[in-house]
């Protein structure tokens, strides 16, 4: 598939996804330090807390949605959501008023808002891809999703603390684009069929409790939610785990690269290491894409999963920079080998009738990571840095294994259907 195929909806989505991640990235890395000056750090906690739960929340009750009414409705609303808020948001913070407390409410009302709209606007994807279409299209879209996270990062950093009101009133302009766009440019993908029977009887099949049951009966994605949370916590534990034992174990010292001498300490260094992996996913993607299109998509993953799970286990233990630099580099070339098959294997799991409903469970993949890094943690306390690095490689083996009979199965079902094609030819 060329970039001239994608289908119109994907290509403004695509567009619109960058600059929509331009500006969470713009907001979301500061809001702690907002509250956290404005109204203390306890209830900040709190705040931060109820945001999280109202983006999940907002996930499950779009995705559900999504699939009995179409996709293209939630995502006008939601995305109406957003921008209302965020411009409400700037007037919280503009130079007639200073509400955080409004603004709070507001945030957690964005957050529920930007919920409902993601697995909508995924499932819309799948909709229109086929299997060897969506890697290009997830490959596109985890790369334009890094480069936002790079430059709303330094957008940031200059302009929340000094210009918020004026950040604001320039994310709720690219809101309001997004919203136009959606409204006279996207088209509808899945138009559900629907029964009268199922709409007469409240407590049939139709129900949201019964969905997620089903979701939560089919064993092959269970398998992947559970290895998408292995291998996701080793990179989740960058800023965790590994954040804390880099900030211990390695003292301020001089270093020397191309000439130029510098100070460095743990936190610096993992600032460095988390630079040169998003620059090497922008540099990098299409260049791993095209090396690897000959391999089948099983040993892609599995192998991409292996390199980036013995690269991420190296940070648990070594201190030297050449070291820790060389495995960040190796990590991220694994991962740009199976992040994209991995993200375009949900499209053949999830069934057509309940691709946003899938898709509201995976977001939970992200949450799920976290914990699983918050233990390590705390299990950092008790062992080696050693054997926390022999830890992280059983979850990421295990998480490669779960993905290996993933692709195990849907390769035999691939088989099964050519076979039943040549049969009926």
């Amino acid at each position: 598939m060329k970039l001239k195929d994608i289908h119109p909806n994907i290509k403004l989505r695509l567009g619109m996804q960058f600059l929509g991640g331009l500006i969470s990235m713009a907001v979301i890395p500061f809001l702690a330090i907002y509250f956290a000056q404005k109204i203390g750090t306890a209830v900040t906690g709190i705040i931060l807390i109820l945001i999280v739960i109202s983006g999940v929340a907002g996930g499950f009750i779009g995705g559900h949605i999504s699939d009995k009414i179409g996709r293209r409705k939630i995502m006008i609303h939601s995305e109406i959501g957003v921008f209302s808020s965020y411009l409400f948001i700037a007037v919280c913070n503009s130079p007639w008023f200073d509400l955080p407390y409004v603004s709070a409410l507001l945030f957690v009302i964005n957050m529920f808002c930007g919920g409902m709209f993601q697995p909508a606007a995924q499932a819309m994807i799948i909709d229109v891809t086929d299997s060897d279409s969506r890697k290009l299209v997830f490959t596109i879209s985890y790369w334009l999703g890094n480069l936002a996270t790079a430059i709303g990062g330094i957008v940031g950093a200059f302009l929340f603390k000094t210009y918020l009101f004026e950040l604001f009133i320039g994310i709720s302009a690219i809101s309001l684009l997004s919203v136009l766009l959606t409204i006279l440019f996207i088209s509808e993908t899945y138009t559900p069929s629907h029964s009268p029977e199922l709409q007469k009887k409240p407590n049939s099949k139709n129900t949201f409790l019964h969905d997620f049951a089903a979701v939560m009966k089919d064993k092959l994605f269970m398998y992947y939610i559970v290895g998408a949370i292995l291998i996701f916590s080793l990179e989740q534990s960058l800023t965790n785990y590994i954040a804390i034992r880099l900030e211990r174990d390695i003292p301020a010292q001089s270093a020397s690269v191309l000439g130029f001498d510098f100070l460095i300490d743990g936190t610096k260094l993992l600032g460095f290491l988390r630079t040169e992996n998003t620059l090497l996913v922008v540099i990098l993607s299409a260049a791993v894409l095209f090396l690897f299109k000959k391999w089948k998509d099983r040993w892609t993953l599995v192998t991409g999963m292996f390199v980036f799970t013995v690269s991420f286990s190296v940070f648990a233990f070594t201190n030297n920079l050449w070291v820790l630099f060389i495995a960040m580099f190796i990590g991220s070339i694994g991962e740009l080998m199976y992040v994209p098959i991995k993200q375009a294997m949900i499209g053949d799991l999830a069934p057509s009738n309940a691709r946003s409903t899938y898709m509201a469970f995976y977001s939970l993949t992200f949450y799920g990571a976290m914990i699983v890094a918050s233990l390590l943690i705390i299990a950092g306390q008790w062992v080696s840095p050693v054997m926390m690095g022999a830890i992280m490689m059983i979850l990421g083996l295990a998480g490669t294994a779960f993905y290996s009979v993933i692709m195990k199965n849907l390769e035999s079902v691939g088989n099964e259907a050519e076979a039943e094609t040549a049969v009926s030819s």
